[in-house]
């Protein structure tokens, strides 16, 4: 995966239980990327078979009306057509051209978007098939002091009600507190993200960690920091965090809460 692709995708995008006590075994977090990777192919999987079965359904919808249209644009008029009987003729002729000329892009959409499908489940089997061997946190410092206001996963829009999927968490913390790194990493960007005011994108190696809802930023890109090193403030009274195993187009989001240490 190139990383400054991903880190790309990332700003686009960026779109509970703790452990019972310190003797209890932290979680692996490859067990959630694996049912999430299998969740995706599992809906390439059913995409594609209804892409097909559209295309397909294309195809013999378009034989017929090549067919239909090829009698229509090779019917000769006869020597005593009328002015009328012509000018119906050419109204006949041009729905004939326009009805193939939407056939074709129909059928060039729905063959663009099988193999834009055939990419994705390239690259969700390449993930799987990286997963075993990626080095993940198993702890990891929370960024700023406060408790969680918002939670990982989905959750039901107040206003419209429809269903959304929030990447990261949002800590409730004093007003403009201090945010610091949750891991030992480097800092690979820090300035504006798109619905998160300023944050600083982290890189350890096989996962990336996003800091954000920050006003002031205390460090520049390419540092290297250590754990609880200060990032900045935050912009107002919360902080975001955010974490990203390197698999996959940006990555994919990994609930932290349950890798939050008892510090």
């Amino acid at each position: 995966m190139r990383f400054a692709s991903g880190i790309t995708a990332l700003l686009l995008l960026t779109s509970r239980a703790h452990a019972e006590d310190d003797a209890q075994a932290q979680p692996d977090p490859r067990a959630a990327l694996s049912d999430q990777l299998a969740e995706e192919m599992a809906t390439i999987g059913k995409t594609l078979t209804t892409v097909n079965e559209k295309l397909s359904a294309a195809d013999g919808q378009r034989v017929r009306r090549v067919r239909a249209a090829y009698r229509i644009l090779h019917t000769p008029l006869t020597t005593a057509a009328t002015p009328p009987d012509r000018m119906a003729s050419a109204r006949r002729r041009a729905a004939a051209r326009l009805l193939l000329e939407r056939d074709r892009e129909e059928r060039s959409l729905l063959a663009s978007e099988t193999a834009e499908l055939h990419v994705a489940e390239t690259t969700t089997l390449a993930a799987t098939e990286k997963l075993p061997a990626l080095s993940l946190p198993e702890t990891l410092a929370a960024p700023a002091h406060g408790t969680i206001a918002r939670h990982f996963g989905l959750y039901e829009h107040e206003r419209s009600h429809a269903t959304l999927s929030r990447h990261g968490l949002d800590f409730e913390c004093d007003e403009h507190a201090t945010a610091s790194a949750p891991a030992d990493g480097i800092v690979r960007y820090a300035g504006p993200i798109r619905g998160l005011d300023n944050g600083v994108i982290l890189d350890h190696g096989d996962y990336m960690t996003v800091v954000a809802k920050l006003g002031e930023l205390a460090i520049p890109v390419g540092t290297k920091v250590s754990r609880g090193d200060r990032l900045g403030r935050a912009a107002r009274h919360r902080v975001y965090f955010e974490l990203r195993a390197k698999v996959g187009p940006g990555g994919l989001p990994i609930d932290p809460e349950p890798l939050l240490a008892h510090e």
